[in-house]
Parts: C-alpha cells; structure tokens; sequence
C-alpha cells in the first residue's frame, strides 16, 4: 500500500509541477523570440537602407563628383544617365525620391526612373514626375519631394532621364532612397 501511495504522490506532484510551469513555457514572448532567431522576414521595411545621390551639369560637362552618375548623355532638353546596379542578390525598393533643378523655374520639368534603357522615349520607365516642383530659395531653382513605389531586381541598372522645357540648364541633385530586401 506504501508503494501505491507513493507513486499517487509522485504523480500528483508531477502534475502540479507541470500545471506551475505550463505558462512559464508556453509564454508567447519566448516562442517569439525563439521564432525570430529562426525565421529572417526578407520583405522587412529598411533591413539595409539603399539610397543614390546624382549629381550632374546638363550641357556643361554632365556627371559632377563622385556621384551616382554613370553612362551619361543629353541633348538641348533631356539628361539621361544610369545610376549603379543592384547589388547581386537583392531587390531595390525605391521609396522616395528628392531633388533641386537650378534654373527650373519657368520651365515644365519632368524626372523619369526605369530600367532597361529602351530605343524609344518611356520605354522601361517605372516611375514619372512631373510635379510639383516648389519655387527654391536662389538661382532660380526648384526643389521636389515625391513618394514612389519601384522595385529593381538583382543586377538591373536603373537608369533616370531629366526633361524640361524650353530646355535642361542648372546643376542638378536627385537622391532615391530605399532598402534593399533579398531577392528569394
């Protein structure tokens, strides 16, 4: 009778034990935290902040400093130039884009961003700006701030064209800011 006793106690305490330490061990701050080591969210917003800075001189010498600015051309009204290639691996997801235009003022004004560079004007453009352009403080400038929504894939070279009318003129600044997420 001894040994059945015992082994009621033992089981009966064995059962308060685990009632005791079944919240401790179904907390769902450590299953979380368990689960966060283990799993990467690869679509999480601002995981590897990405962002280009152009800056170039249309008709009077073209990519300026050590900018993002690469494989430039123009003509009397357009600038068109690649920024750098994604990264091997990764995906850009472009999120805003910022700029001053001098001399922009007075003048209809318009920020393209895509990838291929294609044999005809708009092809592969993602994104198009035309405004609004802000008046800015000197040299007859005009200064932008846009939210966009592109993403470029593993390799590709986004390229951004600058059109105005009557014509391109002014030192020029665009910064695209973004993350970079993985491409799988």
């Amino acid at each position: 009778m001894g040994s059945r006793l015992a082994k009621g106690l033992f089981a009966g305490a064995a059962g308060v034990a685990l009632v005791v330490a079944w919240p401790a061990l179904s907390r769902t701050d450590a299953i979380a935290q368990v689960r966060a080591a283990l799993i990467k969210n690869v679509d999480e917003p601002w995981r590897t902040p990405w962002e280009t800075r152009s800056q170039f001189l249309p008709n009077a010498g073209g990519c300026f400093g050590t900018s993002d600015c690469f494989n430039y051309s123009e003509g009397s009204g357009f600038a068109l130039f690649d920024l750098r290639p994604v990264p091997a691996g990764k995906r850009w997801v472009v999120q805003s884009a910022t700029g001053i235009l001098v001399n922009g003022n007075g003048r209809t004004n318009q920020i393209e961003l895509g990838t291929p560079r294609g044999g005809i004007l708009f092809d592969g453009t993602k994104w198009g700006f035309a405004g609004p352009f802000f008046p800015g403080t000197s040299f007859s400038s005009v200064i932008f701030n846009a939210s966009l929504d592109v993403t470029f894939g593993p390799g590709e070279t986004p390229f951004v064209r600058v059109v105005a009318t009557p014509s391109l003129s002014g030192y020029t600044v665009i910064v695209f800011s973004g993350y970079l997420i993985d491409a799988n």
